[in-house]
């Protein structure tokens, strides 16, 4: 899995592409999130072309933090497969999903 960063005052983007699974980056992932202050987190879903079960709990961990941290975190642009993983797990419902949002989106 890869990511890059853009960080601004108001919203910090994080754009991720490869795999959201156990050993494949996702420790990092979620360790550059938690850094990260800002008040607004997006995640980038729109290449990630995988997910499993250890990538929907660092998911889930991601918005607990940012929930007890009075930030808001939001999930955009998810891939279809990854959406279909959500949906089929019910996170749909617990997480903040957007189809397509601000500064995420491909320029």
């Amino acid at each position: 899995m890869l990511f890059e960063i853009d960080a601004a005052s108001d919203v910090t983007v994080v754009r991720c592409s490869g795999r959201i699974v156990q050993g494949d980056g996702r420790d990092d992932l979620v360790d550059a999130v938690m850094s990260q202050d800002c008040p607004h987190i997006q995640i980038d879903l729109r290449r990630v072309t995988a997910i499993d079960a250890s990538g929907l709990g660092a998911l889930v961990a991601l918005e607990r933090w940012a929930r007890d941290g009075d930030r808001k975190l939001e999930l955009i642009n998810p891939s279809k497969r990854v959406r279909q993983t959500l949906e089929a797990t019910k996170l749909n419902s617990v997480l903040h999903i957007t189809p397509s949002q601000g500064r995420g989106q491909a320029a």
